[in-house]
């Protein structure tokens, strides 16, 4: 049973962390803010954390583990072609910020502070994943020799979010999210990728 709220806590805190920051800032939240918003007590939080920092790397280690994982699941679907790859890619992105809002803010948040880097045995698994993906391209005609693995990881995982997010703020006019935005980043991406 121990084990059990130990593992309920870890949830409330991971979950405190992501609202928390979404709502103040990353460099706003505190520890005691995480804590008191998971309801645990600040000594148990450094007791399985050294620091927010640390807290915060996990999450965003096991956010880029997961959309990896996804990467390589949808490319054994289709090992001849990234376009469905690209697509399905792009449409659980949608679902993810329809369902998720707070974790799918969080990790766009995470996206554009520099003091999350991927790094070690994560970044060379990125790496691998966009090189499979890039051969993969390269063989169907999708994309250009040219296209560096830096500017594959743009387009395939941040520009999709990055879009998401843009339109979420109804910055020139009132935007839904919707299936059209599906077709219409694919095509995009996939244009650019070619070129």
């Amino acid at each position: 049973m121990a084990r059990k709220i130990d593992e309920d806590k870890i949830k409330r805190i991971k979950e405190a962390t992501m609202k928390t920051i979404v709502d103040f800032g990353i460099e706003s939240t505190t520890i005691a803010m995480i804590a008191k918003n998971a309801d645990v007590s600040g000594g148990y939080l450094y007791r399985t954390y050294s620091g927010k920092q640390e807290l915060i790397n996990e999450l965003f280690y096991e956010k880029v583990i997961s959309l990896n994982n996804e990467l390589a699941f949808l490319l054994s679907l289709n090992p001849t072609s990234i376009q469905p790859l690209l697509k399905t890619f792009i449409a659980n992105r949608i679902v993810y910020f329809l369902n998720e809002p707070i974790a799918s803010n969080f990790f766009y948040q995470l996206l554009h502070n520099d003091n999350f880097k991927l790094a070690g045995d994560l970044q060379q698994s990125v790496v691998n994943m966009m090189q499979k993906i890039k051969s993969i391209g390269i063989k169907s005609g999708e994309i250009s020799e040219k296209i560096t693995l830096f500017n594959l990881y743009f387009y395939i995982l941040i520009y999709p979010v990055d879009y998401i997010h843009f339109k979420r703020k109804n910055i020139f006019e009132s935007n839904v999210i919707n299936t059209n935005d599906i077709t219409s980043l694919t095509s995009t991406i996939l244009n650019i990728l070619k070129n």
